[in-house]
């Protein structure tokens, strides 16, 4: 059992588990199809690796410095792996008034332990202000939600730039992406109503281009423009996105009829029904990502720093003479041994 701990414990098979974890992190970072969990399989032979050289290697248990670092070590490639196995990361656009829909997600990676519970967030987009700079330059982002907590009671928070919503171990950040959206009630041929929000591209990154394309409930595909009757200038001093009581007009195309322009409470009729824009919305996008093991990562990765600390600390600083050992001097100033 020992001979076999300390060929596991090899410096080689060290050195092949840190060249396979380099090379395995590139190439899932590069292909999405592949993703980072395929570093798992390094992850675990430098594991077993290092616990079977903290098991075998006698020098680890005589330096206290060196075992801590060592352990240190151990811990942060073990919550590396869980981190890759547990996460989850994606993205969601979410409607000024409107609630989290965990259908609309979209799944980046998705690790392979990972239990979804997106379905059990109840959340709700409230106010969006973006204040910008001259030139468009943003300054910063205030994104108001309300969402329920673990205790069972509503709370409400304001995310931006350097503070996101914790719910049930899931992280939303608000992003840089975010725009206006049409709120649109059909009412077909056969009295049926349903009402819906149509999301236009990111304002103000394609404020020049707010056109999107939307098939109706009774299939006729059609193109919409939100053209807005004053458009944002980079010349301003100061602006802020979130504003809906914008005059505007919205230019409705079907495929292959000439287009027509309608305002807000307004309704034009098309194929196999009539469409009415009952609002103009803001949409804001978020980044969800669940990383449970990140805080511990941190522990870890400090008390590597510190046991390094310890051992460096302990070669370079002169070692204290053993009590039984000091030189003392008598009242003649002769130096005598205790």
């Amino acid at each position: 059992m020992m001979s076999f701990l300390r060929k596991l414990a090899s410096l080689k098979l060290t050195l092949f588990g840190m060249i396979l974890l380099a090379v395995l992190a590139v190439i899932g970072s590069r292909d999405a199809e592949i993703g980072t969990g395929v570093t798992v399989v390094p992850l675990l032979i430098l594991i077993a690796n290092l616990l079977a050289a903290l098991l075998t290697n006698r020098s680890f248990r005589t330096q206290t410095g060196l075992l801590v670092f060592h352990v240190g070590l151990l811990l942060v490639f073990v919550c590396i792996g869980l981190t890759l196995l547990l996460r989850y990361d994606g993205h969601v656009e979410i409607l000024q008034g409107g609630a989290f829909d965990a259908g609309l997600v979209e799944t980046v990676e998705q690790g392979r332990w990972h239990d979804n519970r997106l379905g059990d967030i109840e959340l709700y987009q409230g106010e969006v202000r973006v204040n910008y700079l001259p030139g468009l330059n943003r300054q910063d982002t205030h994104s108001t939600v309300e969402y329920r907590a673990a205790s069972g009671e509503m709370r409400r928070i304001t995310v931006g730039d350097t503070r996101t919503a914790n719910i049930d171990g899931y992280r939303f950040a608000a992003t840089f992406n975010k725009g206006y959206a049409l709120l649109l009630q059909w009412t077909g041929a056969d009295g049926r109503e349903a009402l819906g929000a149509v999301h236009l591209p990111s304002f103000p990154a394609f404020d020049w281009k707010q056109v999107t394309t939307w098939t109706t409930p009774a299939g006729q595909e059609i193109e919409l423009e939100l053209d807005f009757d004053q458009r944002v200038s980079d010349d301003r001093a100061d602006w802020s996105f979130g504003r809906t009581d914008l005059p505007y007009a919205v230019h409705v195309t079907p495929v292959g009829e000439p287009q027509r322009s309608i305002r807000s409470g307004e309704s034009v009729a098309l194929a196999g029904g009539r469409v009415h824009v009952v609002d103009l919305r803001v949409w804001m996008a978020y980044q969800i990502e669940y990383l449970p093991f990140l805080p511990w990562m941190f522990v870890a990765a400090m008390l590597a720093i510190v046991g390094l600390t310890l051992h460096f600390a302990s070669r370079v600083l002169p070692a204290s003479a053993p009590a039984g050992s000091r030189a003392e001097e008598d009242d003649y100033g002769h130096v005598a041994r205790a």
